[in-house]
């Protein structure tokens, strides 16, 4: 027969084992779960994604450096931080963007030409691009004959010695509301000269990554975009970074426009009656659903081209 002090001693002994194997377990449990996370961590930075054209990756990488970045919400680059400071008029940032785009493909002819793009110093400011300002200088007028009628006459009080008087060209654009604005020169200027100024900050990342692109390399595939069908070989790579350049400076114009100039409330609280909410149906998953669905997650997270 076992004593009392026998006994005891047993119960203390297996109370500490229980103890040593619940600590040995929690430690197990524990250095498993560090080891998970690590491998996750790793799994995520092992993932990355790339465009099967260097033009597109090319693209995707000025995009982040001086347009906009998903990932990094709260940065300031330098499309950014112009197309925020026009708070004035939404026609001035429409303006804004267009001549970024005007410029950028001013920069695509001549790398496409093997020139050297012009030096985007205060000069540029100034005057903008020097083959730009040529095309823009008026041709000399030249003596002409104008034939007037009986009505041009009238329209004169009948004096046959006075000239015509001349119509100004008027600059206008297209509102919204399909509403004819009209704009004066020295505003239209004034937006020009700030894109010229922002453009100094732009116009260099893009000419780095453009030049990354090889020349006359022709897309192998055929492809659609916005509709229309290219056969293999109709588009090169350069191609492809004029067109998605063009279409993610609007869509990121439209990003900035929702987030700083939306008028609309941030909220829309819609308060409802008593008799509305007992009519709402319950579509609350029971908790197996519940389980199937975080289920369901979960192996969606670990294969990398899970959509």
């Amino acid at each position: 027969m076992i004593n009392r002090e026998d006994f005891l001693k047993e119960q203390l002994l297996r109370e500490n084992i229980r103890k040593a194997i619940r600590i040995s377990k929690a430690k197990r449990i524990q250095e498993e779960n560090y080891v998970r996370a690590i491998v996750r961590s790793l799994l995520s930075e092992a993932t990355t994604f790339k465009y099967e054209y260097t033009s597109l990756n090319q693209l995707a990488h000025f995009i982040k450096e001086a347009v906009g970045d998903p990932a990094k919400p709260d940065s300031n680059p330098a499309f950014k931080d112009a197309y925020t400071d026009l708070t004035s008029d939404h026609n001035d940032r429409e303006q804004f963007v267009e001549f970024i785009i005007d410029f950028a493909d001013e920069d695509f002819n001549t790398i496409d030409a093997d020139r050297e793009p012009q030096a985007l110093g205060q000069d540029f400011v100034d005057k903008g691009f020097s083959d730009l300002e040529a095309e823009e200088e008026p041709e000399e007028e030249k003596d002409e004959l104008i034939k007037l009628s009986i009505q041009d006459l009238e329209d004169k009080g009948g004096d046959v010695t006075g000239e015509p008087e001349e119509e100004e060209d008027e600059i206008f654009s297209i509102g919204e509301d399909g509403e004819v604005i009209e704009d004066s020169e020295d505003e239209l200027e004034g937006i020009k000269r700030f894109s010229r100024e922002s453009y100094k900050r732009i116009g260099p990342v893009l000419r780095r990554y453009y030049l990354n692109v090889p020349k006359n390399m022709p897309i192998k595939k055929a492809v659609q975009i916005d509709d229309q069908e290219y056969t293999a070989g109709e588009l090169s790579e350069r191609d492809l970074f004029k067109i998605y350049f063009k279409k993610n400076m609007a869509l990121w114009a439209s990003r900035y426009e929702d987030e700083f100039f939306n008028d609309r409330p941030e909220t829309n609280i819609d308060i409802e009656s008593e008799e509305e909410e007992q009519e709402i149906e319950d579509i609350t998953p029971d908790a197996q659903n519940e389980d199937d669905f975080e289920k369901n997650d979960d192996d969606q997270g670990l294969d990398p081209f899970s959509e």
